[in-house]
């Protein structure tokens, strides 16, 4: 409750509203219209540290997604800001080499901006796409159950990402940002022609909180009346997906011909590779390695190194992959806890628990041996049967695959274009 002004809502699902300031949030709220009329919000898709994300109508009938930036994020040039800058670039590349792939990477269709009483605000609008990867993988829903994707899916999905990652790194750009949240599935058409009635039959009727304050004061000119709570992943399980993904969000790509020279990594510890980590570091190899984990959770359905805290993913790292080399290694303050002088597993008086090692190779025998059926999702075809086992083949051939991706030092990765031609993608 310190320096808070708002009291949190009951909803899980809703943005911080003490983002609601200067330079903060766009106060947006159900039937606003954008850009003169052309789209009317329907419903809310998300949010983000940098936007809020609302299912609107355009002109043509159509849903879409429209994506409303931070204020203190849409103050340059849009040929500046790389969540626009760089798709576009992207598009007329594609397009001229393979026009197929224009469709894996997310492109604006639109953007303008709008002023309200936090500064004016950059919006992007995206032709409607489905749930990301994270949330059919999720946790909480895996302590249910198994949330595994079938496996040729996860070969296609795997294979459509590493070709899109490909184009951008032949056109010398580095995403920077991959997880397995910035890849959606796409929705089949007629989604995208659902009236409103049927928006609020399949996806849920507005959900919303008063917002007020702690010391009983208005909320203000620069906070919403209400807060909206975004559509729940679990409506995503009854509507039409295609069986295709989009890669999505390029607020941390650059090219590599004009790099920034105060760029700060921002991927979240899971996808964090070792030089991102402790040197800073961004460049095509990191992409690698955050490919590398997250092809193993797209075919396992949980997290290659789950844990709370960047010292947890550094503990499972090292357990997977053994000791990091100097100066990472004594750069990694809490080994001590885990492990001896020579990356081993040891046990300490006040240890949290032993770092038992487990390659990668052992992480995918392990995969569905301890699924347990989950109500429900014996009807989603996208689903792996509980229990469905990998096989020594494709445990052979996969672990290969991510243990050239997630060499630790980045000159000694795998490059996109083999990844692409791994044997792993041709299984079966």
């Amino acid at each position: 409750m310190l320096n808070t002004r708002f009291i949190p809502t009951r909803f899980d699902c809703v943005e911080d509203i003490e983002e609601y300031k200067p330079g903060g949030y766009h106060l947006v709220d159900i039937g606003d219209f954008f850009a003169d009329g052309r789209y009317r919000i329907v419903h809310k898709l998300g949010y983000g540290g940098s936007s809020t994300i609302w299912l609107a109508r355009s002109q043509s009938g159509k849903l879409v997604a429209l994506k409303v930036m931070r204020a203190d994020l849409s103050s340059q040039r849009v040929d500046e800001i790389p969540e626009v800058s760089v798709p576009l670039k992207l598009s007329d590349y594609i397009q001229a080499r393979a026009p197929v792939a224009c469709s894996k990477i997310q492109i604006p269709e639109d953007y303008f901006t709008v002023t309200g009483p936090n500064g004016s605000h950059l919006c992007l609008v995206y032709q409607l796409a489905g749930p990301n990867i994270r949330s059919i993988t999720s946790c909480i829903q895996r302590r249910r159950g198994n949330k595994r994707l079938r496996k040729d899916l996860a070969k296609k999905v795997a294979k459509q990402l590493v070709c899109a990652v490909d184009f951008l790194h032949s056109d010398n750009f580095v995403h920077g940002d991959i997880t397995t949240s910035n890849i959606l599935l796409t929705v089949a058409e007629s989604v995208q022609n659902w009236s409103d009635s049927e928006v609020y039959l399949h996806f849920g009727e507005i959900r919303s909180a008063e917002v007020k304050t702690w010391d009983g004061s208005p909320p203000g000119s620069h906070a919403p009346p209400r807060v909206i709570e975004c559509i729940e992943d679990v409506r995503w399980n009854s509507i039409p997906l295609q069986e295709d993904t989009v890669l999505i969000d390029f607020g941390q790509s650059f090219s590599l011909l004009r790099p920034p020279a105060d760029y700060e990594p921002a991927t979240v510890p899971h996808y964090l590779s070792p030089e991102a980590r402790f040197d800073r570091k961004i460049g095509p190899p990191s992409d690698v390695w955050a490919l590398g984990c997250i092809i193993f959770e797209i075919r396992a359905g949980f997290p290659l190194f789950e844990a709370f805290s960047d010292d947890g993913v550094l503990k499972k790292t090292v357990q997977t992959f053994g000791k990091l080399p100097e100066p990472w290694w004594s750069a990694f303050e809490q080994r001590h806890l885990w492990f001896d002088s020579r990356g081993e597993p040891q046990e300490l008086q006040g240890a949290s628990a032993r770092a038992e090692m487990t390659s990668v190779k052992e992480k995918l025998a392990d995969i569905g041996r301890q699924d347990r059926p989950l109500p429900g999702t014996h009807d989603l075809p996208m689903i792996e049967p509980p229990g469905t086992r990998l096989d020594t083949v494709e445990i052979e051939a996969l672990g290969d695959l991510l243990e050239k991706m997630m060499q630790y030092r980045p000159q000694d990765r795998i490059t996109m274009r083999d990844i692409v031609a791994h044997p792993w993608f041709a299984l079966g």
